[in-house]
């Protein structure tokens, strides 16, 4: 119960935050209530970009770490 009920405050907490931040960046409430339901719909181009050069990296360092496991398993002759 104590688990659930410290959850449930980091969660209001936080929301009230995203809200709070909205609401002085001089959103209206339900502008800042769609931010809330859907935070892609506020990122900008620059934002995108970032979002799939971070991807890149992690898709790009698991299929590295693949690679150096079959070389570490079968070494070339």
């Amino acid at each position: 119960m104590k688990i659930f009920l410290a959850i449930s405050i980091v969660f209001l907490l936080s929301t009230l935050n995203l809200l709070l931040m909205d609401f002085l960046l001089g959103f209206s409430f339900y502008d800042s209530f769609l931010h809330l339901l859907n935070p892609f719909w506020v990122m900008s181009n620059a934002e995108y970009i970032m979002l799939a050069g971070l991807f890149l990296i992690v898709i790009s360092q698991q299929i590295f770490m693949i690679i150096k496991k079959k070389e570490k398993r079968y070494p070339p002759n």
